[in-house]
């Protein structure tokens, strides 16, 4: 019985493999504690998170950074600090830890629980090295965080958007507060319509008056919706 079992979820599994090249294979869907809609889908053989309408982790969003990173790759000495504001599933550590090889201690805040459990149990976050993942709201960890990093990615949305707070140039000061000299703060922006168009022009308007050095990376995963990864130096 147990051996015929294995068949037939290694066949269900090979079907879903297959037809993912096909179309999108919801493999499990959940309610999340901020996000409406949470889902685990399988896309051209590839496993990744979904919110409702839009990629969180290991799907194009995945490919957005790590075009970034090979265009403007991190400077990190050993006993630097890694931030990432937007967890996620720990795309984005992935990136940076396996794919990139970096060794510094990453800490990850996530305010979404449900979130976080998808990446322990789809996406075996927990076995990065180095890494602690912290369940808080991004602006009061933030507002009270005694710590100083050398790189900070702010990845926070609400399904397609940015809640506006974030955006507002308190925050974006309290991020060049969180620098080390010389850190840097990535902030990806979605760029899909004339609005988040006008969005992004004001965000880099807050950045150059913030950061002393800035620069915006147009990375276009989906040629009519760019992620534009807005830097500031401090």
């Amino acid at each position: 019985m147990h051996k015929a079992k294995s068949i037939v979820r290694i066949s269900r599994d090979a079907f879903r493999y297959l037809s993912s090249f096909a179309g999108e294979q919801i493999i499990e869907q959940y309610a999340g504690d901020v996000n409406p809609v949470i889902e685990v889908a399988l896309v051209n053989g590839r496993y990744q998170l979904n919110a409702e309408s839009v990629n969180y982790s290991y799907g194009p969003l995945h490919d957005a950074f790590r075009k970034y990173f090979r265009l403007d790759p991190p400077e990190l000495d050993s006993g630097d600090q890694v931030l990432i504001l937007g967890f996620g599933a720990g795309s984005v550590a992935v990136i940076l830890r396996e794919e990139l090889g970096l060794q510094q201690h990453i800490t990850g805040v996530e305010l979404d629980g449900v979130v976080l459990q998808v990446g322990r149990e789809h996406f075996n976050i927990e076995r990065l090295p180095a890494l602690s993942i912290i369940k808080d709201d991004a602006l009061t960890f933030v507002d009270s965080c005694p710590q100083n990093y050398q790189l900070i990615i702010v990845d926070l949305y609400l399904d397609r958007l940015v809640p506006p707070q974030f955006e507002k140039e308190t925050f974006i000061r309290s991020l060049q507060r969180l620098l080390t000299p010389g850190g840097k703060v990535v902030f990806n922006k979605f760029a899909g319509t004339p609005a988040l168009e006008a969005e992004a022009t004001a965000l880099e308007k807050r950045f150059a008056e913030v950061f002393s050095g800035t620069c915006t990376f147009r990375i276009r995963v989906n040629k009519r919706a760019p992620n534009l990864m807005i830097t500031g130096v401090k």
